[in-house]
């Protein structure tokens, strides 16, 4: 009888312990798709402010302690990218391809894109990593380089 019922409890307790990891799992797999949404999201709005200029949003965006290394090999600190948008002006900034890969509080978006400014017109592969703070999920480090095949002057 005692060894039945022992039986009985480590079974239930090993199908609790199965269920319940398994409901984490899908929770964990649930909270990693709707950060990759958010981070995509605000990769939107960093490529829109870029666009239209608009350093409150850049501002925002950005960490603190932002890395910006851009095509040409300039690097730049967050108060330099966002003095750059004061001036700086872009006739077009498309993201044509683009993924996402979250892990915990750190994200990675890599992809290309297409920007024409008074330069001319440059095909882009770009890596930026964003990280989720007491802010929210920010922009720490962001690199671009041309694709040589494929860049144009205007």
């Amino acid at each position: 009888m005692k060894r039945t019922l022992l039986t009985m409890i480590l079974t239930t307790v090993v199908c609790l312990l199965i269920v319940n990891q398994t409901m984490e799992q899908g929770r964990a797999k649930h909270q990693s798709q709707d950060d990759a949404a958010q981070v995509m999201k605000l990769d939107e709005e960093f490529r829109l402010a870029k666009l239209k200029n608009d350093t409150t949003t850049l501002d925002r965006i950005l960490a603190d302690s932002l890395d910006e290394t851009n095509q040409n090999g300039n690097s730049r600190k967050k108060v330099q990218f966002v003095e750059l948008f004061t001036q700086f002006k872009i006739a077009s900034l498309t993201t044509d391809e683009s993924q996402v890969r979250v892990t915990g509080d750190t994200a990675v978006v890599t992809g290309s894109q297409t920007e024409t400014n008074e330069c001319g017109v440059d095909r882009m592969r770009f890596m930026r990593v964003y990280v989720k703070g007491n802010r929210g999920w920010q922009l720490l480090a962001s690199m671009q380089f041309r694709s040589p095949e494929t860049s144009i002057s205007a």
